[in-house]
C-alpha cells in the first residue's frame, strides 16, 4: 500500500472500521439478497480482498465498506440491511462527512445498480457513470438450456462436441477434491500472459484459493470436467436466492468446455433459478466474445456514484 493510501487507511481504521478478511464472511452472507451483482457477493468481497486491502463498518444497519485498490480512487460500497433503520441519505451523509474529514475531496460509491438509482439521484450526486466493460451479463436459465434453434447454434455446436468425446464426465465438487481446482489453474496459467492476466483484476489463481476454505458443499454447487481420469476443467457457482444464482469461478484446457460445463451445471443442479449471473468482461474482447455468443443475455448496469463532499450543507 502506498503511503498516501496509507494516510487514509489509518484514518478509517480510527473511525472504527474493521479490515476484511475471511473473518468477515459470516457478517458478510447476511446481506448476501441486497444485490443481484456478483460483484457485490460475500465470496467476491472475500477471496479478492488481498488485492484492495478493504476495511469495513455497520453503520445503522448498513454495511459500509471502503477499498484502496492500488491504482483506483478510494472508493466505497453500500449493502443495505432487510429492513433499514434510517434512510439512505442518512448514510451517505454520514459517509460524506468522513471523507471530509479525511481529505477525501469526494464520496465515490460503487457498484450501484440501476434499480437502486432513484434513491441515489435525490441526494445530489456529481456524477453518475457506467461503462458496459464493468456491467455484468445475466442469462435466464430457461435460454440457456434451450439448444434449438440457429440463435443457440454456438451454444449447441459446442454442448454436442464435448458430450460426444469418448471419456468425458463430470465428478462433483466436494470439500475433500476442491483443491484441485488449483491444478487446473496452474496448467491454464502456463498458457497465458501473466501480467496481462492480472491486470484486469488481479491473480485468479490467488483468489479461487482464498475460497477452499470458504467452500460449503451445501451452500456452492460445483463439478468437475474429467477426460478419462484427468480433470481438465471445472466450475463453481451458488444459488443466491430463487431469482439468482452467480457464477464465481470456473476454467477448462480443451477448447469449447466451458460452455459445456456451464449448460451441464444448470441443466442438473440449478435449474429452481430464473438468472445466472457470469459477471463482467472487463474490456477483454475473447470474454465479451465469449459471453455475447454464449446465449441471449441482459446486460445488467452498475454505476459509479460520486459526491462532492466539500461543502457539507447538503447534508444538514
Amino acid at each position: 500500500m502506498t503511503e498516501q493510501y496509507k494516510k487514509f487507511y489509518d484514518f478509517f481504521k480510527g473511525q472504527g472500521f474493521e479490515p476484511l478478511d475471511d473473518t468477515s464472511y459470516p457478517l458478510l452472507r447476511i446481506y448476501r439478497g441486497y444485490s443481484l451483482l456478483q460483484e457485490m457477493s460475500a465470496v467476491m468481497f472475500i477471496v479478492w480482498h488481498y488485492n484492495y486491502f478493504g476495511l469495513y463498518k455497520v453503520i445503522h444497519g448498513y454495511l459500509c465498506s471502503v477499498f484502496f485498490y492500488e491504482g483506483k480512487d478510494i472508493y466505497f460500497t453500500i449493502h443495505a440491511p432487510e429492513k433499514p433503520e434510517r434512510p439512505l441519505a442518512a448514510i451517505v451523509g454520514i459517509l460524506a462527512d468522513l471523507c471530509r474529514k479525511s481529505g477525501l475531496p469526494t464520496l465515490q460509491i460503487k457498484f450501484v445498480e440501476e434499480r437502486f438509482l432513484p434513491e441515489y439521484k435525490p441526494l445530489g450526486p456529481t456524477n453518475i457513470v457506467y461503462s458496459d466493460d464493468n456491467s455484468e451479463y445475466a442469462y435466464k436459465v430457461s435460454d440457456l438450456l434451450d439448444l434449438s434453434g440457429p440463435v443457440n447454434y454456438y451454444k449447441r455446436k459446442r454442448v454436442k462436441k464435448i458430450a460426444a468425446m469418448a471419456d468425458i464426465s463430470l465428478r462433483p465438487i466436494t470439500a475433500e477434491n476442491i483443491r484441485l481446482c488449483a491444478e487446473i489453474e496452474t496448467e491454464w496459467c502456463a498458457y497465458q500472459d501473466c501480467a496481462y492476466c492480472e491486470s484486469f483484476t488481479g491473480c485468479e489463481k490467488k483468489a479461487i484459493e482464498a475460497f477452499f476454505d470458504l467452500f460449503d458443499e451445501k451452500i456452492h454447487k460445483g463439478l468437475f470436467l474429467y477426460l478419462g481420469e484427468k480433470p481438465i476443467g471445472y466450475i463453481i457457482c451458488e444459488k443466491i436466492s430463487e431469482k439468482l444464482g452467480v457464477l464465481y469461478f470456473g476454467k477448462v484446457n480443451i477448447q469449447d468446455g466451458f460452455v459445456y460445463l456451464i449448460y451441464m451445471m444448470f441443466k442438473e443442479h440449478l435449474t429452481d433459478v430464473e438468472y445466472m449471473n457470469i459477471s463482467e468482461d472487463m474490456g477483454h474482447q475473447g470474454l465479451r466474445r465469449f459471453k455475447r455468443l454464449l446465449s441471449a443475455y441482459e446486460l445488467w448496469r452498475k454505476y459509479i456514484v460520486t459526491f462532492d463532499v466539500k461543502d457539507m450543507k447538503q447534508w444538514k
